[in-house]
């Protein structure tokens, strides 16, 4: 893993809404090292005793004095850190990761897509961009159940009022008979709040459905692909739904090389979701194949999806991401 591995302390904490939150965060020692809008850290706990670890985007953009996280309430790491996290305790932390940022995907007139607590990394670029390039044209389009439901909602219709290069929608599938935009995103949507689609970069944010109807619907609108570029961190077992059933007798197997023992492997599951499911466990903060905490030595036949924070050295050596890495015949395992 490439990312700084450091100590944090909690200074600040805020209710966004009736179940995100967000924490301010400064350096227990030292300076902060650069971040880029729109980058990720994972986060280290321990719930009764058990290590564990989650990467969040960071909401805050560069130009800030600190860090801020703002985690939604789902999930076991996110529901301990509301429990628990708060002002004056510290957390360790890796990061900043990631290249969903507009400094790696540049775009002279982004359009922003986000759903739920998919917002995070949107508001960080929004506000770098913005502090770059404060006439910006800018289209931002977010997706909620209610009016409630937003995250920034406030921030985000002054940042917009104060920049007429910005242009922002609210999608709301229960709203008032007022609101123009009630439902789900539609092309209709997204044709009338950014008219000039084709000639933007869409940058994607949600779950993952939102994002898969929404990537579909961006395809169906004639959107490049090399115009789309999505980040999702899915919680904690979303990986382990990869491989539909198998016949009978198709699959392979993984030998854990310290104790010997296999682990069945389907074709297509990743080896992260062999091992959970095995009850074997290893460290995964993204499961999105860009935090590298989930780093392992292979041998065999394997196939990576991702191979962000890897080196040609490495590749070399059979290093892969479990949350993203299938194999395609027998394969030893070293993590």
């Amino acid at each position: 893993m490439t990312s700084t591995s450091l100590s944090l302390r909690c200074i600040g904490r805020q209710a966004e809404t009736h179940d995100v939150t967000s924490w301010q965060f400064a350096a227990a020692k030292g300076s902060l090292p650069p971040v880029l809008a729109g980058q990720c850290v994972t986060l280290h706990t321990d719930i009764d005793g058990e290590p564990l670890c989650r990467a969040y985007t960071l909401s805050s953009s560069p130009q800030d004095p600190g860090w801020q996280v703002t985690i939604k309430d789902v999930g076991r790491v996110s529901h301990h850190l509301h429990q628990s996290l708060q002002v004056g305790d510290e957390i360790r932390v890796d990061g900043p990761f990631g290249d969903f940022n507009l400094t790696a995907l540049p775009c002279e007139r982004p359009l922003l897509l986000s759903a739920g607590s998919g917002i995070t990394p949107m508001w960080a670029m929004l506000r770098g961009e913005l502090a770059r390039r404060p006439d910006a044209d800018i289209r931002f389009i977010h997706s909620a159940r209610t009016p409630e439901d937003v995250i920034f909602a406030d921030e985000l219709a002054a940042l917009a009022e104060a920049h007429p290069g910005v242009r922002h929608g609210l999608v709301l599938e229960q709203a008032p008979e007022t609101h123009p935009w009630v439902g789900r995103l539609s092309p209709a949507m997204l044709q009338e709040l950014a008219p000039d689609l084709l000639n933007r970069h869409v940058y994607l944010c949600g779950p993952a459905p939102y994002m898969a109807a929404v990537s579909a619907m961006l395809v169906e609108l004639g959107l490049p692909a090399a115009q789309l570029h999505q980040e999702s961190f899915g919680l904690p077992g979303a990986a382990s739904s990869a491989a539909p059933a198998p016949a009978s007798g198709d699959h392979f197997w993984l030998t854990l090389t310290k104790s010997g023992k296999k682990v069945k492997i389907l074709p297509g599951q990743t080896l992260l979701a062999a091992l959970e499911e095995a009850g074997e466990t290893m460290m995964a903060a993204c499961r999105a194949g860009v935090c590298g905490s989930c780093r392992c030595t292979t041998q065999g036949d394997i196939e990576r999806q991702s191979v962000m924070t890897l080196s040609a050295q490495d590749l070399e050596r059979g290093v892969a991401l479990a949350c993203s890495c299938t194999v395609r015949g027998d394969v030893s395992l070293d993590c």
